[in-house]
């Protein structure tokens, strides 16, 4: 019977471990990037292109301008490997009809928790960079991130710049701006490298009139102008401060075709120019995900580690009272034993 004595305080000491190693070991275990997680991120708002078809001598205006347009952005953990995830980030922007517009791929290897470059697993095929690019740290702060412009392929600055409440969830907001020439050798690719100056003459006159170049900068140009393109982007994210999730987001994205003219660099006209926002319902998706994310991570860090140490803080006290009761009844039963002892 004295033995029961002991299971409490057996059972206090397991609780207490089993608090750690959910504090310490299964806490950090799932608080990372996991293997073959998605999400998709929706946006949508219009677009100003250059049209093709009437550029090529058909028919129509040379721009479309402020096209509705929607973009989806996937992002797949398609390997993952200690801290270092493989993840495969496409997105597709497509007019009013379903006609795919522009579409973009990428393979990043990036750290599971702070989301921060990673080296390259071997034939993973991700690409190198330096900072954030396909989300944000698991647990941010209010500071500013280095962040890569796939545009300009060079790193910049997500600048904090507040707090701000997105659906119930705080959040902290940061504003990323790149500008330089274009390097991106997918989008690159599927420019011209040169035009005659009489479609340049014509496209960069259907601008408005205080985007277009001067007639004396076009009158000067030669008769084949080489052409080199500038890459804008800007865009703002809303950041859960709970689980580094993207709650809403912003982004502007430009490219200008450009040459060197009489004065010096001579932008002509833009390619393309996009302005987007997430969709209402990304919003609210992103939010619900967020708080259940928020509540689990709760219970894995705060409530279980201190529930466990609080179950087992009771069970103590118990080992105590029925060891104190066991030892006045060890001595109440050798009194009675001998008496004379007990009366010395």
């Amino acid at each position: 019977m004295r033995r029961r004595g002991w299971i409490p305080g057996a059972t206090a000491v397991a609780l207490v471990a089993a608090s750690a190693v959910t504090r310490f070991t299964v806490y950090p275990a799932l608080h990372q990037v996991p293997a073959g997680s998605e999400t998709t991120f929706r946006l949508q708002g219009t677009a100003t292109l250059l049209n093709s078809p009437a550029l090529s001598g058909g028919s129509g205006e040379l721009f479309l301008r402020d096209v509705p347009v929607k973009m989806s952005r996937h992002v797949e953990v398609t390997d993952a490997d200690g801290r270092t995830a493989v993840v495969h980030d496409t997105a597709s922007l497509r007019g009013p009809d379903g006609r795919q517009l522009a579409a973009s791929a990428y393979v990043w290897a990036l750290d599971r928790r702070d989301l921060t470059e990673r080296p390259a697993p071997a034939g993973s095929g991700a690409q190198p960079h330096t900072g954030l690019t396909v989300g944000w740290p698991l647990e941010p702060h209010r500071r500013d991130y280095p962040f890569w412009d796939t545009g300009t392929r060079t790193s910049v600055t997500a600048r904090y710049t507040g707090d701000k409440n997105v659906k119930d969830r705080k959040s902290y907001v940061y504003d990323v701006s790149a500008t330089g020439k274009l390097a991106d050798p997918a989008v690159a690719k599927s420019l011209p490298a040169a035009l005659p100056r009489a479609v340049v003459t014509e496209v960069a006159n259907a601008l408005p009139a205080g985007r277009r170049p001067s007639k004396a900068a076009l009158a000067a140009l030669p008769e084949t102008v080489p052409l080199t393109y500038g890459s804008t982007t800007t865009q703002r994210a809303w950041i859960d401060t709970a689980t580094g999730l993207t709650l809403d987001g912003t982004l502007h994205q430009s490219v200008t075709a450009r040459t060197t003219g009489p004065d010096g660099p001579l932008a002509l006209f833009p390619v393309t120019e996009v302005n987007l926002r997430a969709t209402t319902s990304t919003v609210q998706d992103q939010a619900d995900t967020a708080a259940d994310t928020a509540r689990l991570l709760w219970l894995l860090r705060d409530a279980g580690p201190l529930g466990l140490l609080a179950l087992a803080l009771l069970l103590a006290v118990v080992a105590v009272r029925r060891a104190r009761r066991t030892g006045t009844a060890d001595r109440s039963e050798a009194a009675a034993r001998h008496p004379r002892e007990a009366n010395v």
